[in-house]
């Protein structure tokens, strides 16, 4: 299932981003869902990290495309899910629009049960980071 959902925010692009990336190694500090984060290796563009969140082990591959402020998680052996999940900035400073895109699709009737938990936790996820960046 393909959701979205994004907010305006009032913040400098510098500080969006910077709060963007600590979310990649600190997930648990704006998703209350995720109760453990482990990084498994790091790359030149980005991340392999692994995580408990809803009962589940998901580990992503995570790409950094710092030009375009795009964060793309890719989900890695996952028994429930496929796809992938995008942090994204557009605009410019003062009239910047934060996007969560998540692309998970079910592999099993658990997943799809959890599927319908997954719009609120992404709505709940930017407005958390748009509160973060607005404090800054």
């Amino acid at each position: 299932m393909q959701i979205s959902h994004n907010e305006q925010i009032n913040s400098t692009i510098e500080t969006l981003w910077a709060l963007l990336l600590d979310k990649v190694q600190y997930p648990d500090r704006t998703i209350k869902e995720i109760t453990h984060v482990e990084i498994l290796e790091k790359y030149d563009d980005g991340i392999l990290r692994q995580m408990q969140a809803l009962g589940m082990i998901i580990k992503e591959r995570i790409t950094i495309d710092v030009q375009n402020k795009i964060i793309r998680f890719d989900l890695i052996e996952n028994s429930m899910f496929t796809g992938y999940f995008l942090n994204k900035i557009e605009g410019y400073d003062g009239k910047l629009t934060l996007i969560y895109e998540q692309n998970w699709v079910p592999i099993t009737p658990q997943a799809r049960e959890l599927e319908t938990k997954l719009p609120q936790i992404l709505i709940n996820g930017v407005q958390e980071m748009k509160e973060l960046a607005e404090k800054q």
